[in-house]
């Protein structure tokens, strides 16, 4: 009975072992119809590359940004003042050059008295003459005063220097006219341009224009 038994139980793991053997392959099987056929696979893309980043000197940028000059305040009220008088210095020095020119072009007479001896040519070149040393002298002094007006503006050290400099230039030859030969109108041109030029330097040296001027 033992012997006879043992074979029949080999016999049946066998057997089942078989069936699940089929069974597995037949699923699979199924399984890979159902999925159809199998599908190449892709190649992956190719990655691009962007351009290449140039990167900056970041000590050069801080460099500029600490070279920035500090934005200087507006002037105050006594040198805006200053700087108005002198570019009515300038203006009034314009119409003096203009009526200068006038008055040598129509003097003949006067100039003519004054030189006797002379001839008409002679007479003609004097004039020419007087003209021109009337002409430049206007214009630099016209020059001058615009210069000053913009450097005193700028809040220049040396320009109320410079600018005290020149009236008392201008103080010298307004009291020198008083002893010489003047005329009315050379008078009061002469008084008018030296009173403008004593305005601006008395708001140039106001405490507040001490503070702006560096």
């Amino acid at each position: 009975m033992d012997k006879s038994e043992a074979p029949a139980a080999k016999t049946g793991k066998a057997g089942t072992a078989g069936k699940t053997g089929k069974a597995g392959t037949a699923g699979n099987a199924g399984n890979a119809d159902l999925a159809g056929p199998a599908q190449p696979a892709r190649p992956a893309k190719p990655v691009r590359l962007g351009k290449p980043v140039r990167l900056g000197k970041p000590a050069a940028k801080t460099g500029s940004a600490d070279a920035v000059a500090p934005v200087r305040p507006d002037p105050p009220r006594s040198v805006v003042i200053a700087v108005r008088l002198m570019y009515a210095g300038a203006a009034v020095t314009a119409v003096g050059l203009v009526i200068s020119v006038i008055a040598v072009a129509t003097g003949e007479k006067a100039l003519r008295a004054s030189h006797k001896h002379a001839t008409l040519a002679q007479l003609h070149a004097t004039q020419n003459f007087l003209i021109t040393i009337a002409v430049v002298s206007g214009l630099v002094e016209i020059a001058a005063w615009l210069f000053m007006a913009r450097a005193n503006r700028g809040g220049l050290k040396w320009a109320r220097i410079a600018a005290s400099v020149l009236f008392a230039l201008s103080t010298w030859s307004f009291v020198s006219h008083l002893f010489g030969a003047i005329t009315i109108g050379n008078m009061i041109y002469s008084a008018a341009m030296w009173l403008v030029g004593l305005g601006a330097i008395f708001f140039l040296w106001q405490k507040e224009s001490s503070a702006y001027i560096s």
